[in-house]
């Protein structure tokens, strides 16, 4: 009778998961919506006769967890993580440490307990790379984009693995306080080296073995169990079952059959991912998620909110450009699959309020509807972002990314290399060492002061202020240091966009010094971002944020200088040249210059003679919206002998008419197409 039972489960789940999965994909939803909605049909607490037992589907679905991770496990390489680094990997960082203390924050706002409010953080701050990938493929977006995108879902899913390891180990009974949470991440760098290293080892020389064999069948029963193996040993390490299976797909995928492998057991992922979002769906009594609809409308917005925020800022110090950014930050603004396997660990051990679950699955399905339709409007948001910018920092972001890309072009020597190394690892180093100090600081503060208070016979506000005070003192070398090798990394990256020295030009300087400015800008956000989101959960109060507020608006105050200056020595320098370009033209018949030479703390001008028929033609800058939907900058606009620099933007265009640009390469082809009229 239990094996009917069963297999009546898997026929009532499947057959309604396919009908509501069609009906999604007809709707031009993501399937995962319809699984979800499955899950409601069948499970116990709509009044459908048709049902399922909530139990042995969870079991199944558990399965599900397992292949995904695996699937996950056999994409991830090394080698396309390191590609990703340089931009992705700092959007990453920024986006999923500002959402994870968001969600803590919201939680706290709340009144959730403190773990609630963690495990809300970490469901918060890991995107959907399905619901992504589909909306691109609705809404297909410019390369860059795109692949700044992937890059950072590449990045989230490395921290989500880390985030359900870490949350196993805080369902099981581990504390957030310093020394607990040291010994778990400790605890579990050991295990994962030690998986890594034997998996690495034993699994790749089996692999090539098995495939010799050249059974397709034996190669999907042994990827399987090497799977199903792994997570069971991760789960007797008292780690959760998706961390096992993670590394197994690592390992396998070392062997070099990662793809073939992959191809094998996509079918049967696909089937018991669909299990386990359909097990969700079951979990979630509507009437509970009705009663919590207000949280979870919170929930919502600040998700949209906090990743458009934080991609957006982080993709403009990334060098991305403010309108490609804003889309990023809109396409990533939902939470996705990870959050359900999170909420689970917490729901499962009994340390978060039921509650969650439901929260989740509203945020998720919310956020599901909304990413699309703000994906469609992004164009028009960034649009007005740009207009309501100030006008220096339009431009300097506009060189800023030209700037970054002429960096990341030239080659550095292996001294400037090994500075940069070393200075990098300074910074790491003495942030880490700032942020543990602060942090053991709060949480011993006030047995320290009631115990200084006694020895000095004083009150305990007067030994605190001490106790903060010697520790200022003491840790004055780390942030001395911390200034010190920032500035240094700051002035290696200028050094390769504009010499500094006795024989720069004045615009030289002042391109060099923006820079500075905004790479202290980004090295505080860079190190900000998740100083606060450890800090927050540890210390229970707004410490880091007060820091990280100062140093943002200090930071801030420098860049808005320093555009001033590069602003005037770009009209200085820029309507120098023009009046030497204007003053030696040439001769109708002569043949077009192609790039005019370098204005001081512009770069090289690319030009663009406007001729009839083109759709500039008869339109003003302003008509043609040129920065924002570009990110090119008119620097100038020759006519004859006259020139207009940096012109407002109502200037009307004629043909013969010859505009100056500025920017990457990528925006100079977009706008000289858009002034031509192509697509």
């Amino acid at each position: 009778m239990h094996g009917v039972t069963f297999v009546a489960d898997l026929a009532v789940v499947l057959g309604v998961a396919a009908l509501t999965g069609v009906l999604a994909g007809g709707l031009r939803q993501p399937t995962v919506l319809g699984y979800l909605a499955a899950g409601l049909i069948v499970g116990p607490y709509v009044p459908i006769p048709v049902f399922a037992d909530p139990e042995r589907v969870a079991s199944l679905a558990e399965f599900g967890v397992v292949l995904v991770m695996f699937a996950i496990g056999l994409e991830f390489r090394v080698a396309k993580l390191v590609k990703v680094l340089p931009t992705s990997g700092l959007t990453g960082l920024v986006q999923i440490s500002f959402l994870a203390w968001a969600g803590f924050t919201l939680g706290g706002l709340l009144g959730w307990s403190t773990v609630e409010a963690v495990f809300l953080g970490g469901c918060l701050c890991i995107s959907s790379t399905m619901l992504v990938s589909k909306v691109f493929a609705q809404q297909p977006v410019e390369a860059d984009v795109r692949d700044h995108v992937l890059g950072v879902l590449v990045i989230q899913d490395v921290a989500a693995i880390a985030l359900i390891a870490a949350m196993t180990g805080v369902a099981a009974g581990g504390g957030l306080q310093p020394a607990e949470l040291a010994v778990t991440l400790l605890r579990l760098a050991g295990v994962l080296l030690g998986l890594l290293v034997g998996g690495i080892l034993l699994v790749p020389p089996l692999m090539r073995r098995v495939v010799g064999l050249g059974s397709a069948e034996i190669l999907a029963v042994t990827a399987v169990g090497l799977c199903f193996g792994m997570a069971l040993l991760a789960e007797h390490l008292g780690y959760s079952v998706a961390l096992g299976a993670f590394i197994a797909g690592i390992v396998v995928a070392e062997s070099g059959e990662g793809q073939t492998v992959e191809h094998l057991l996509a079918p049967l992922r696909d089937v018991f991912a669909a299990l386990f979002f359909v097990s969700i769906g079951m979990g979630v009594d509507p009437g509970e998620a009705w009663a919590n609809l207000g949280t979870s409308l919170v929930v919502a917005a600040a998700v949209v909110v906090a990743q458009l925020v934080s991609v957006s800022g982080a993709g403009v110090l990334s060098g991305l450009g403010q309108r490609r950014s804003v889309i990023a930050g809109l396409a990533l603004g939902q939470i996705g699959e990870f959050a359900f396997i999170i909420a689970a660990i917490g729901v499962g051990a009994g340390v978060v309020r039921p509650s969650l679950q439901p929260v989740v699955v509203t945020v998720a399905v919310l956020t599901a509807f909304t990413t699309p339709f703000l994906l469609k409007r992004a164009g028009a948001f960034a649009a007005a972002l740009d207009h309501h910018t100030p006008h220096r920092i339009q431009r300097l972001l506009c060189l800023y990314e030209a700037w970054l890309q002429r960096a990341r072009a030239s080659v550095p020597d292996a001294a400037q290399v090994s500075a940069r190394r070393r200075a990098l690892r300074s910074v790491a180093l003495d942030a880490a060492g700032l942020v543990l100090a602060g942090a053991l600081l709060v949480v011993w503060l006030p047995d320290l002061a009631r115990g200084l208070a006694d020895r000095l016979s004083t009150t305990e506000r007067v030994s605190g202020a001490l106790i903060v005070l010697g520790t200022m003192l003491a840790l004055s070398p780390l942030a001395a240091g911390l200034w010190r090798n920032g500035d240094l990394l700051a002035r290696l990256l200028a050094s390769r966009v504009a010499p500094e020295g006795e024989n720069a030009t004045a615009g030289e300087r002042a391109a060099a010094g923006a820079l500075r400015a905004t790479t202290h800008l980004m090295l505080v956000v860079v190190l900000g971002a998740p100083a606060i989101a450890i800090m927050r959960p540890i210390t229970g109060g707004p410490y880091g944020v007060v820091v990280l507020t100062i140093g943002l608006l200090a930071s801030a105050a420098l860049v808005w200088r320093a555009a001033g200056r590069v602003e005037l020595e770009t009209r200085s320098g820029t309507g120098q040249l023009v009046a030497r370009l204007a003053a030696r033209a040439a001769p109708i018949d002569a043949p077009p210059v192609d790039h005019a030479p370098p204005a001081p703390a512009v770069g090289a001008l690319h030009p663009v003679a406007l001729r009839p028929g083109d759709a500039a033609v008869g339109r003003t800058l302003a008509d043609l919206d040129l920065r924002a939907l570009t990110g090119a900058t008119v620097v100038s606009i020759r006519r004859g002998g006259d020139a207009v620099v940096l012109p407002g933007g109502k200037e009307a265009l004629g043909a013969g008419d010859v505009l100056e640009l500025t920017g990457t390469g990528d925006a100079l082809s977009r706008a000289e197409a858009a002034l031509r009229g192509a697509t």
